[in-house]
């Protein structure tokens, strides 16, 4: 006999099977757990802002704020960040029956909603947390370590848009319509943008008052005010569109079409083992005591200019506090030094030279300043040949942000047919092959002196330790442990929201885990005598 029962009605007929079991969820989380710790965490932060942006909203909310903020930091402190797998947590994981507390599990819509509400207030969010660890004594602000590193963003890989295209292109455009309407050669491209516009106008009237229909397709032999209309209505729009690129890059040098926010950087992560550049952001982060403290995005790919916007950022809530700033040689530059100067904060940046200069290769360079001998009362460098590198005239040199900054020119007028010629001067662009000259900034080479006196002591030693160790170990476990690896978001908005609240997440598994091991004082690693 055939058994025609489908899974429907099986589905159907065991309804009355299902079993209702009551659970004392209370005896069963451990009152030192992470879920209790998460608890007392998020009633002890200001969250004043957070329930009036979400009061705002128009529906009656599922869940309040302070249980929704709950069940988020402690899903990313667990690697979870989609909403859909936060929805598959608080519907079957039995942690998330302690938070929702008899309440119904929000849907993924509901917790992507409350995600993007916390966009602007995640700053606020680990400004509290920080405050509360300073209180109970686990971290003080007077040294912080600042590392960066490289995340892909949600774009596209593909999208790109090239400065150098974009303007090559422009370029080329221009100098045709130039000769196409007979411009004098040099006008501005504004000037050319407007000869176009009025051109066009004027063809597009004469075609209006000829009555000119337009025809397309073979067969159809177009009239000369319909290709004259055609090419400057191209024209235009490939103009328009080239200043909407550059609007949108700024000063970077490319963007993704997908995420305009992001810029293509290289990535430490090849998967096409060619160097090819990514779509990605910058992220850097502050910690202290083995917790982050502050998190910044950046569009630059170098480290260089994100010290002092990532300083700015963290002034108005620590900058009382803050005294010493360690980080590595890619922060190393005169602008930095003196932004540093300027704030009281004592520098502990490794110079970008350190490890060269101890080389044979780099004590026996003839050519470097530091092998020439400096005589003060002349003012002038005696080369390996005896000749002396006379002191020209000072010259201002300004970066892309407007710093500018003294150099100094010391010229050999001697090198032609020196036997050490080849071995002293090394060929460079734009300079003259048979003539040794050397440049420096005195203002940064004091700055470097400073910076690396302060690293070879004792205490600087144990900070670089501390650096390497808290300041890298944050973005390994952020990768490694979590698994955040690519952004989910795009916008500079998002994407910073979203990696703050990693960065709680990741504090507080460090919180937790100071409890269980019962540690009270604040994490400093030190040198092994």
């Amino acid at each position: 006999m055939t058994n025609n029962t489908t899974f429907y009605d099986f589905n159907r007929s065991n309804k009355s099977l299902q079993v209702a079991m009551n659970f004392n969820v209370e005896t069963m989380i451990p009152e030192d757990g992470k879920v209790s710790l998460v608890c007392t965490i998020v009633e002890r932060m200001n969250l004043s802002t957070v329930i009036s942006t979400y009061s705002k909203r128009g529906r009656k909310p599922v869940l309040d704020p302070v249980t929704f903020l709950k069940i988020i930091l402690f899903c990313y402190s667990e690697g979870i960040f989609h909403s859909r797998k936060i929805e598959k947590f608080c519907i079957y994981d039995l942690r998330a029956r302690y938070f929702l507390n008899g309440n119904k599990a929000p849907d993924h819509s509901t917790i992507s909603r409350f995600q993007n509400m916390l966009n602007e207030h995640t700053a606020s969010l680990l400004t509290d947390f920080v405050q509360m660890m300073v209180e109970e004594g686990h971290i003080n602000l007077k040294t912080l370590y600042i590392d960066g590193t490289k995340i892909e963003s949600a774009a596209n890989r593909y999208t790109f848009v090239w400065r150098k295209t974009v303007e090559k292109n422009r370029e080329k455009l221009i100098e045709k319509l130039i000769e196409k309407f007979g411009l004098p050669k040099g006008t501005k491209d504004q000037e050319v943008y407007k000869s176009t516009k009025v051109r066009f106008n004027q063809i597009r009237n004469i075609c209006e008052r000829k009555k000119i229909q337009f025809v397309y397709g073979s067969g159809n032999r177009k009239t000369v005010e319909q290709r004259e209309y055609e090419y400057l209505e191209k024209a235009l729009d490939r103009l328009e569109t080239y200043r909407n690129h550059l609007e949108i890059m700024g000063d970077r040098n490319s963007y993704s079409k997908t995420d305009q926010d992001a810029t293509f950087m290289r990535m430490k992560e090849d998967h096409m083992r060619n160097g090819q550049l990514k779509p990605a952001y910058n992220i850097q982060l502050a910690s202290t005591g083995a917790f982050i403290v502050g998190v910044m995005g950046s569009q630059k790919a170098n480290d260089l200019h994100t010290l002092k916007p990532f300083l700015n950022q963290m002034f108005p809530a620590y900058g009382k506090s803050m005294k010493n700033i360690v980080a590595d040689a890619g922060y190393e530059s005169v602008e930095n030094y003196v932004y540093l100067n300027e704030k009281n904060l004592v520098s502990y940046i490794k110079p970008s030279n350190y490890e060269v200069k101890k080389t044979k290769k780099s004590k026996d360079d003839i050519g470097r300043k530091e092998n020439m001998l400096y005589l003060e009362d002349k003012d002038v460098y005696l080369c390996k040949a005896g000749k002396e590198l006379v002191r020209g005239h000072d010259r201002k040199k300004q970066t892309s942000s407007g710093f500018e900054d003294l150099k100094r020119t010391y010229t050999c007028s001697e090198c032609s047919g020196c036997d050490l010629a080849n071995d002293c001067i090394k060929p460079r662009k734009n300079t003259n092959p048979t003539q040794k000259s050397i440049v420096f900034s005195p203002a940064f080479e004091e700055f470097r002196r400073q910076s690396e006196h302060n690293i070879m002591t004792d205490v600087g030693i144990n900070y670089r330790i501390n650096r390497s160790i808290q300041a890298e170990g944050a973005f390994a476990k952020m990768k490694d442990g979590l698994s955040y690896t690519r952004f989910r978001h795009r916008s500079m908005n998002k994407v910073v929201s979203d990696l703050t609240l990693v960065a709680l997440g990741l504090n507080i598994n460090k919180l937790h885990q100071k409890i269980i091991h019962n540690q009270t004082e604040m994490i400093e690693y030190k040198k092994v005598a």
